[in-house]
């Protein structure tokens, strides 16, 4: 029951009960500081609640920036096997329509240069890819950004590490 309805319920000897009670029992003083003490409670309560709700909100974002960079990636390795069967027809056809050239001048060895310079291509593209990323060429490329970081304009950015 809820107290409106026990007040309204009860007889005139539990009201002088309650009045009896109320003399004998006081209540408790609270402490000089129980004000202080109660609001910094309720800002650390609201500052809680705040950060639960920032933490799920940089939870949200920190799964919507992975699945940009995921759908990136994506994106990426379909244009790079795009541009791989593009470049790998263009260089069949290029070859297709030089080849007989080719044969007049080199002879039957014509098959032999074409397969050796295709390699030599692909260990070049193979090589410089896997050099860019070596940990040896790291100082010798910024030897390079400093030493032509002299010849750069005046009101130009220099790059930032």
């Amino acid at each position: 029951m809820k107290p409106k309805e026990l007040s309204a319920q009860t007889s005139p000897l539990d009201i002088a009960l309650d009045a009896a009670l109320g003399r004998a029992l006081r209540s408790p003083t609270p402490h000089a500081d129980f004000r202080i003490r109660l609001t910094a409670a309720l800002a650390r309560a609201g500052q809680h609640e705040d950060a639960e709700s920032a933490r799920m909100q940089l939870e949200r974002e920190r799964l919507e920036v992975l699945a940009e960079l995921e759908s990136g990636y994506l994106r990426l390795r379909r244009q790079t096997l795009g541009t791989l069967i593009g470049g790998a027809f263009a260089a069949g056809a290029g070859l297709t329509l030089l080849f007989p050239g080719l044969k007049a001048v080199l002879g039957a060895d014509a098959i032999l240069v074409v397969a050796v310079l295709g390699g030599i291509a692909g260990l070049t593209i193979a090589g410089t890819s896997r050099l860019a990323r070596s940990a040896l060429v790291r100082p010798l490329q910024r030897v390079w950004e400093d030493a032509n970081s002299d010849w750069q304009e005046p009101g130009a950015s220099a790059n930032v590490r």
